[in-house]
């Protein structure tokens, strides 16, 4: 079953992340081929929860992601910065107090949080020394970073991603 977004408005974001279980369509076409950029308009979805946003913005959050990452010894094509962008743009609208707190995640006590809407376990299983923070944008983006190479081989390898970029809707990772 296919579900499709039911916003309009051909430049919102939608923060709704179906289960694994369901192929979802987030974004209209026109949307989906937009350029990422570092600000994103929030989605007043009601299942996200929002607190104050730290300093900064995504492209910064992802520049510094990257140099911790390339210090760790992660190549820089296993992290494209726009493929990153639009993981963000399509996860959380660029909001690192990002919460999901209605998937089957978040109804087995382990709600997606943050930039890249990480859970506890796997940030906990990906994160670097000293990036402990999973609300921190720039620790979950490195975990997130890390999960997504260790599973799918790079960034720009997840199934949404390679979605985007053959002109299909966005479906979450």
């Amino acid at each position: 079953m296919t579900v499709r977004s039911t916003r309009r408005t051909p430049k919102a974001v939608s923060t709704t992340r179906q289960p694994q279980a369901r192929s979802a369509t987030r974004t209209s076409s026109s949307s989906a081929r937009r350029p990422a950029s570092d600000s994103f308009v929030p989605s007043k979805a009601s299942h996200v929860k929002r607190a104050a946003t730290p300093p900064g913005n995504v492209a910064s959050w992802i520049a510094q992601a990257q140099a911790e990452l390339s210090k760790a010894g992660v190549p820089a094509d296993k992290m494209n910065a726009a493929d990153l962008a639009a993981i963000i743009a399509h996860e959380s609208s660029g909001n690192p107090n990002a919460v999901n707190d209605w998937d089957s995640n978040a109804k087995a006590g382990h709600p997606s949080i943050g930039l890249m809407q990480t859970i506890d376990t796997t940030f906990e299983k990906y994160k670097l020394p000293g990036h402990d923070d999973i609300r921190n944008p720039v620790d979950n983006i490195i975990a997130a970073v890390r999960y997504s190479i260790d599973r799918y081989g790079s960034i720009s390898n997840v199934p949404g991603v390679a979605r985007l970029r053959a002109g299909h809707g966005y479906v979450g990772y």
